[in-house]
């Protein structure tokens, strides 16, 4: 038996910080083209859903200590079925109270002519990035089965086994691994709590002149995401240059991230001494978790820069720095300790809720890299993108949820061979239009970086 299942450490931290004001819920904009089936698509989601049991379960537990997951009375999610234009709402609020309503949400447009999109609200506390991408990947192959081979053997689902949800928070498979694991998050619970609630990061600025100006006012309208697609030739050129010098593509992302955030803040008037700071989910599934179902396999880290005064720092060296630091993190797990450290806050301030109350900044921005989205999936491709059915997949836009008081969170995937970046960002601190000037910043720094690296001495 399953349920009721209790909560684990990160499962925890997202529900203590889930609030009215900042939903802690990842949106997945899925785009297609072609003729479009309503029964299909039902039948194909009632499929996925039935093979992710926290996407149709409810919590239960009256103190944070005995929180647990427990079976819906409904398996299956809020389904709002329009044509394309119709704006996108709420059933009941932006937040997912999952006490009362599973942690997933759709929404489905589609016109005659243009085909339509499909968009995903996900509860974190319910699955990390690649989970969402593990969950659209079986709709998708439950949809083509609908349409293509509904006498044939069933979809092309990859094996899961659901029980594993038990063991979804050992990291290793053996208890020597499990030992070296528990050692490192120990480590992190005594150095990184005093370092994240002392030192006060330096927030993204918005433009007083502006703040405000044509900002969404109806709340229950689901929020549009600003994603950017960068050119083929310049994903190529990050790519190459980032293996000539020895670093990850996520490297050279968090450094051009740093940067352009320092020059925001100094253009619109900020102090020229900051500290900065970037908060990355790291993905910690290991072999133990190859059948597992959607859930959050997920770490966190910050990454720190100061700037000003004696900290000045050339792009060259900042990388380097960088790459330093993600190598150890990745080499000792460190980001496992994160939501262990999270929980050792909370019982000492008396719970988990009590410590994220306030609305202050934690951290300057939020980066996640969700990879290549549904790469091995195994259905056909034209072009590069995935064929469910008489659909062509022509787009995927991951966001990850934003902090109010933290600026921004971009998510960076990869589809159809293209590189895109979708930016969510704090509603009550910029407008559409200011929101839209920070992601093209962010984008022309990203941009420059192709474009020196693509020279023949870079």
């Amino acid at each position: 038996m399953l349920f009721p299942l209790k909560l684990n450490a990160f499962e925890r931290y997202m529900w203590a910080d889930d609030r009215p004001s900042s939903p802690m819920s990842i949106f997945v904009r899925v785009r297609f083209s072609g003729r479009y089936d309503k029964p299909a698509f039902g039948a194909a989601l009632e499929s996925a859903v039935r093979r992710h049991p926290l996407l149709h379960a409810r919590i239960t537990g009256d103190t944070e200590r005995n929180l647990a997951w427990g079976l819906s009375p409904n398996m299956f999610p809020k389904v709002d079925y329009a044509d394309e234009g119709v704006p996108m709402r709420f059933p009941c609020g932006f937040r997912i109270d999952l006490r009362e309503e599973n942690g997933l949400r759709v929404w489905v447009r589609t016109s005659d002519k243009s085909g339509g999109e499909i968009r995903f609200q996900f509860h974190h506390a319910c699955c990390d990035g690649l989970a969402t991408s593990q969950f659209i990947e079986d709709v998708l192959c439950a949809y083509d089965h609908q349409l293509r081979d509904s006498a044939g053997s069933g979809p092309a689902f990859r094996p899961l086994d659901p029980h594993g949800l038990h063991q979804r928070h050992r990291l290793g498979a053996c208890w020597r691994r499990r030992l070296f694991h528990g050692l490192v998050a120990g480590l992190a619970i005594i150095v990184g709590p005093p370092s994240f609630f002392l030192v006060r990061p330096t927030p993204l600025r918005a433009p007083e002149k502006t703040k405000g100006i044509d900002a969404e006012t109806d709340e229950h309208l689901v929020p549009e995401p600003l994603p950017w697609r960068f050119a083929k030739t310049q994903f190529d050129c990050l790519l190459a240059g980032a293996r000539r010098n020895g670093v990850t593509l996520n490297d050279l992302m968090i450094r051009d991230f740093f940067l352009a955030m320092q020059t925001w803040n100094e253009y619109h008037g900020g102090e020229r001494r900051q500290v900065l700071r970037l908060m990355i989910p790291f993905d910690l599934r290991g072999p133990e978790h190859d059948r597992l179902s959607a859930a959050n396999i997920v770490g966190m880290v910050n990454i720190v820069r100061r700037f000003g005064g004696i900290f000045r720092w050339s792009a060259p060296r900042l990388l380097g720095s960088i790459r330093n630091e993600t190598r150890f993190l990745k080499a000792f797990r460190i980001p496992a300790g994160y939501a262990h450290a999270m929980t050792v806050i909370g019982k000492l301030a008396g719970g988990l809720e009590k410590v994220f109350q306030t609305d202050r900044c934690m951290t300057t921005a939020v980066l996640s890299n969700f990879g290549r989205i549904l790469e091995d999936t195994p259905l056909n491709r034209r072009d590069g993108k995935l064929l469910a059915g008489d659909l062509i997949v022509e787009a995927v836009d991951p966001a990850s949820p934003v902090r109010t008081g933290s600026g921004i969170s971009c998510a960076l995937c990869t589809y159809g061979d293209q590189l895109s970046l979708t930016m969510n960002y704090d509603r009550s601190s910029y407008s559409p239009t200011v929101a839209q000037q920070l992601l093209g910043h962010i984008v022309a720094r990203i941009e420059q970086t192709a474009i020196e690296l693509s020279g023949p001495h870079s």
